[in-house]
């Protein structure tokens, strides 16, 4: 009876300290902590919508809707995304890419151009986490979502924007919107883990500029702004860093 006495006493104080343990590891992570995440993402941009342009030698405003254009990239980009948890259950975050990309072609004067592009993704929203364990954790995040890109092309025999020759086309383009991510985080320890997720994304107001410089430096400039639909997803696979 003594024994059995001892083990129950034996086995509550265990129980006790370790409960102790849970609370004091649920307290560590439960008001903020940051988790630092580096990845690559690759994204497709789709705006399937035509949308209204311009010629630069027309000033009529009405005389827009008879020029169209479309968005759409394609890019392997740099990615880093911060992620604030409050508690086991919920967090803050936010998560971006940045992409370049360069095209150059001289074969003649006829042919010659060149074609850079800069752009990034931005997701900004609370999380949650849908299953969250010491190794495993799967978040769901939903917030607002930006994209924005810009480009500088450049055409030796120009384009008949200006009607001279050495025209360069700036573009820059800015689509706002919804957005949201899934992912898999597989924990090795308290600091560091593998992640994989896929965002999705939906444009619903677009900002587009348009800017052509001749070889005589004369500058011909149209701004737009309309309500847009388009998409984009974005799986991306890194490591990530909480502290």
């Amino acid at each position: 009876m003594k024994k059995l006495v001892l083990l129950c006493a034996l086995v509550l104080v265990a129980g006790l300290c370790f409960a102790q343990d849970e609370d004091a590891a649920e307290a560590r992570g439960s008001f903020f902590s940051l988790e630092i995440s580096i990845g690559v993402p690759v994204h497709w941009t789709n705006s399937p919508i035509e949308h209204y342009f311009f010629d630069p030698n027309d000033t009529d405003p009405e005389d827009l809707a008879i020029y169209r254009d479309r968005t759409v990239t394609s890019n392997t980009a740099i990615g880093a995304s911060l992620l604030f948890n409050f508690g086991r259950r919920m967090g803050l975050t936010l998560d971006g890419d940045i992409f370049v990309g360069t095209d150059v072609m001289g074969a003649s004067n006829t042919s010659s151009y060149s074609n850079s592009l800069f752009g990034a993704n931005l997701l900004f929203g609370p999380v949650i986490y849908l299953y969250n364990s010491t190794f495993l954790r799967v978040p769901l995040a939903l917030g607002a979502h930006m994209y924005y890109w810009s480009s500088n092309v450049w055409y030796p025999n120009g384009m008949d924007f200006t009607g001279e020759e050495g025209d360069q086309i700036f573009l820059t383009d800015l689509q706002l919107g919804a957005g949201m991510y899934i992912g898999i985080q597989f924990h090795f320890n308290d600091h560091v883990y593998l992640f994989s997720r896929t965002n999705v994304s939906l444009t619903l107001y677009r900002w587009h500029k348009v800017e052509a410089l001749s070889a005589n430096e004369e500058v011909i400039s149209r701004k737009h702004n309309e309500a847009a639909m388009g998409w984009g997803v974005k799986p991306a696979l890194g490591v990530g860093v909480k502290f």
